[in-house]
């Protein structure tokens, strides 16, 4: 037989038995249903860690200590020039940027927030690839003026009512007292002894450079953060606080001018997230204390991997029922049509023809299945994306999550394993069909 006329004659035959073939399909088309849908789970995880990787984030290590021990012959580093110098020795190094923390009270209006002031050069503010809803970035060598997250105003709660408060950062005035986290005190009221009278604490206004976008429903790692150039800081609080020793220094008079003052944090950059991993593991191996943004991402993706062969399990197993579905279908097509097979082969038909008659069969309800299967998914990717996109999480820009991802690969994989399916298992069948004896098929019905 022509292979046009096996085709005819297969899909005359299915639509014949419309009501059993469509159950058999139905089958088929919820088991690449859960495959398809399960494996997508995992990819748009994986592709919305992957996408990370774009953001400067990424390349960025953050060292907080360094070796307790020096090596033979070295002299102790701190975090401050000497730590910058032995920093820059490292070749994954492309630029390093000091961070220094001030505790602050702020005063918006009539309500207070207890928080830290990040300090950073300018260059290093520039680097979080932020978008400004009002203002802009400090200007360098200006006064200090602080730039806020987004949501920063999620921070300040109104006591009567127990909601946020709606600020205006740019047209609200804001004074602040600059804290010794060493007493908890505002700078200058630590008296030792506790004997000397605690005057006011000295207040400062502090205009807004800017605010940061954020979208409502996301929350970014600058979301609740609240900026500023560093020289303008340290400079800040040494001008309204002469003579005292601020957090972590040494000296009264330290500077970053003549590399002894001392930062909570020197962030690094590299020109890769690879990088960035190489530079921390070489790193810790040294006594650094250094962590990057981009092992949280491997972390994510190592589990995004399992889930994704969970899922896929789960979604195999019903697809393998289904394939138990179409063996047993099949299975009954050759009981029920016995006499047409023995009539075939008393007409001459080949063995082969009708293998491939009954293989066509079962692979044509695998395809359909498939193809069915296939758009129901993408309807239901769409579905999952339109309404949990934004509520299972944010990515490190804001932006929501894929909860799914279909990709043509998964699309073409799909439709051709549930054909290929859908042929083994009519394998035991058609095999069944070939060895029927002419003579018996005929007189069994």
């Amino acid at each position: 037989m022509r292979p046009g006329d096996l085709l005819a004659t297969a899909l005359t035959s299915l639509l014949q038995r419309f009501f059993r073939t469509s159950l058999t399909v139905l089958g088929v088309v919820i088991g690449t249903m859960a495959v398809v849908v399960m494996l997508s789970l995992g990819f748009g995880l994986s592709a919305s860690m992957t996408a990370q990787y774009d953001n400067a984030t990424l390349r960025r290590v953050q060292v907080h200590s360094v070796p307790a021990t020096p090596e033979p012959g070295q002299r102790p580093t701190k975090m401050d020039g000497s730590g910058i110098a032995a920093l820059e020795a490292y070749p994954e190094v492309e630029s390093i940027f000091p961070v220094y923390s001030q505790s602050v009270i702020l005063d918006v209006g009539r309500h207070e927030l207890w928080f830290q002031i990040t300090g950073m050069p300018n260059e290093a503010l520039q680097l979080l690839e932020v978008t400004f809803d009002e203002g802009s970035f400090p200007v360098d060598g200006a006064d200090l003026a602080l730039v806020y997250g987004g949501h920063m105003d999620q921070m300040i709660w109104d006591e009567r009512t127990g909601e946020p408060v709606d600020v205006d950062w740019m047209n609200t005035l804001i004074t602040a007292s600059f804290i010794d986290d060493s007493t908890g005190l505002p700078i200058g009221q630590d008296d030792p002894t506790g004997e000397a009278p605690q005057g006011p604490a000295k207040r400062i206004t502090l205009p807004t450079a800017g605010v940061l976008y954020e979208p409502e429903d996301s929350w970014s790692t600058h979301a609740g953060g609240i900026y500023a150039d560093l020289d303008a800081l340290i400079r800040t609080l040494q001008t309204n606080h002469p003579g005292v020793r601020l957090g972590m220094q040494e000296s009264p008079t330290a500077s970053p001018a003549r590399g002894d003052f001392i930062f909570h944090e020197l962030q690094v950059m590299t020109a890769s997230p690879a990088e960035a991993e190489t530079l921390v593991a070489a790193l810790v191996a040294d006594g650094y204390g250094a962590w990057a943004e981009v092992e949280w991402i491997r972390q994510m993706e190592e589990q995004a991997l399992a889930i994704q062969a969970v899922l896929g399990g789960i979604g195999f197993i019903s697809l393998l029922v289904a394939a138990i579905g179409i063996a047993n279908t099949m299975l009954m097509s050759v009981y029920e049509r016995t006499k047409e097979i023995g009539v075939m082969k008393v007409l001459g038909a080949a063995l082969g023809d009708i293998r491939k008659l009954f293989l066509i069969e079962s692979a044509a309800i695998g395809f359909f299945g498939g193809v069915l299967g296939v758009l129901l998914s993408l309807l239901v990717s769409a579905l999952l994306n339109a309404v949990l996109g934004e509520s299972m999480g944010m990515g490190l820009d804001g932006e929501a999550l894929n909860v799914s991802l279909i990709t043509w690969p998964l699309v073409l994989v799909a439709i051709a394993g549930a054909t290929l399916i859908g042929m083994v298992s009519g394998f035991v069948p058609a095999q069944r069909a070939t060895r029927l004896s002419p003579l018996d098929a005929i007189r069994s019905q």
